[in-house]
Formats: structure tokens, C-alpha cells, sequence
């Protein structure tokens, strides 16, 4: 039976999250902490300093970007998607698309990974509600239901703010059409690094990381490309389309210089 029959036995339209990691050993850590020693708490000058980036981004970004995000969640979201360090994790609904990121810059050398996560059972075993929600799109939602994950992104530079511990699992705004085409989701880390990794090793965790041999990773990239996941289906953008002319840039030319060598030799 496959996790998604096991963990939704009920349910027909619900199914894990995906994330890909290109080496299998790499921790769920999201970039704002990746620099910190693992597996300590964040403290104060560290909530800071994730409120200085913040502010920072909001105030340069307008004259960047058409996206205007009309909430603090968005724009954090754009603050991930751009590339800034965030304390969000990208996840996809997508299990090809997951797959694709733990391949995508792998050269086979190494064991790449994909991560599945029930983030149903995460939020029930962190914010006590079987239930994900996009805290920015609060027209038509219970405001109790946006209120129990503004603890995880609280008023900049609040005295009185503290994050909890471990993450959440919530859905983003669709402020960007990578959003949308990557089918993403986030889990927003609090204040310990490891947090999803502790989860992970609980006895009755829903969170499994399946490893992609590197012997794998050449045919995996093959058959990802006959899917029609590429690039340009991941960036729909001009920056995608550049990067998988690139791609085809480099097999194509491959392929002449070993027929090209071959001939010369005979």
C-alpha cells in the first residue's frame, strides 16, 4: 500500500507533500537558519534580525516587481520565492515536481532524496486542528482559523512576540505564477531548527524521505523530461525558458563531440 492510501484512506482528493533535496543527508532546515548551529533554539536577536530582512524586503520590493501583496504572509511568500532567507520551507502538492528538485542539479554522484509529508497530521500534532489553511486569504475564513498561525510570522520587532517550536504546514497566497505552476506549499519553522526533523523520528510520524540512488538520478532526469517536467513547466518565465535552452545546449552538444570524437578515431 502506498503512504498516500495509508495516510488519506478516506479521502480521494488529499495526498502528501513533496520536497526534493539534491543529497539525501540534507536537513529540513529553512534558509534563515542554515547558517545557525543546529538544533538550538532561535533567540531573540535572532527573531530580530528575521524582522530586519523583513522589513528591508518590503521596503525595496515595490519598485522591483508589479506583485503588490496586500497581507504579511504574502509577503513573505514573495520574500521566499525570491530568494531572500525566510523561515518558510517550499513544499509542492506535486510528487513529480518534488522529484524533480532532488534531481534537477544532481550530477549522480551522491543519493538524492524526496521528502513526503501529511501536513494534516503535522498541524494536528503541532497547532491541534487537523487542517491547512492559507492564513493570508482570509475572505470567507473564521478569523479564530487565520488567528491560531499569526504566532508563527508576528508583528515585526514586538517585545511580547515568541515564536512556538515546531512548524506548521500552511498554503500560500498565488502572488506569483511560479506559486501556482509549482503547485507550492510551505511549512513555517518557529524557533527550533530541527524541528521537523523531530517530528520526523516520532513513532507514529507521517514524514518519510525516500532516497533516489545516484545511479538513478541520469534515468530519473530522462524520464521527468518525457513527463513534460522541465524548466520551462517549473519556471514559466523567460528565466525558464533560457535555462532549458540551456539544457538542450549542453546534451545536444555532448552528443555531437561524442560522435564527432568516434569519428575521428576510425
Amino acid at each position: 500500500m502506498g503512504y498516500r492510501d495509508e495516510w488519506f484512506p478516506d479521502e480521494a482528493t488529499w495526498g502528501p507533500w513533496f520536497r526534493g533535496h539534491r543529497c539525501s543527508d540534507w536537513a529540513l532546515v529553512p534558509s534563515f537558519y542554515r547558517l545557525y548551529p543546529h538544533g538550538s533554539p532561535a533567540t531573540t536577536g535572532e527573531r530580530d534580525l528575521d524582522a530586519e530582512l523583513q522589513q528591508e524586503f518590503v521596503m525595496r520590493a515595490p519598485s522591483l516587481t508589479d506583485v503588490r501583496p496586500q497581507d504579511p504572509w504574502e509577503w513573505y511568500f514573495l520574500m521566499q520565492h525570491s530568494g531572500a532567507p525566510t523561515r518558510l520551507l517550499d513544499w509542492s502538492e506535486g510528487g513529480l515536481i518534488g522529484l524533480y528538485f532532488a534531481v534537477r542539479d544532481s550530477d549522480g554522484t551522491e543519493d538524492a532524496a524526496v521528502w513526503m509529508l501529511d501536513p494534516w497530521w503535522l498541524n494536528k500534532r503541532v497547532v491541534g486542528h487537523s487542517e491547512v489553511i492559507p492564513p493570508a486569504a482570509r475572505t470567507g475564513m473564521a478569523d479564530e482559523d487565520a488567528k491560531r498561525y499569526g504566532q508563527w510570522l508576528p508583528k515585526r520587532f514586538d517585545p511580547k512576540a515568541s515564536l512556538p517550536g515546531l512548524p506548521a504546514a500552511i498554503y500560500s497566497s498565488h502572488i506569483s505564477p511560479r506559486i501556482s505552476t509549482q503547485r507550492s506549499c510551505f511549512t513555517v519553522h518557529g524557533a527550533r531548527l530541527d524541528g521537523l526533523e523531530q517530528l520526523a523520528n516520532e513513532s507514529q510520524t507521517r514524514m518519510v524521505k525516500v532516497v533516489v540512488p545516484g545511479s538513478s538520478v541520469r534515468r530519473v532526469k530522462q524520464e521527468l523530461v518525457i513527463s513534460g517536467i522541465d524548466e520551462i513547466t517549473i519556471y514559466p518565465d523567460l528565466d525558464g525558458l533560457g535555462r532549458f535552452l540551456t539544457t538542450v545546449l549542453k546534451v545536444e552538444s555532448s552528443q555531437i563531440w561524442v560522435a564527432g570524437g568516434e569519428k575521428g578515431k576510425k
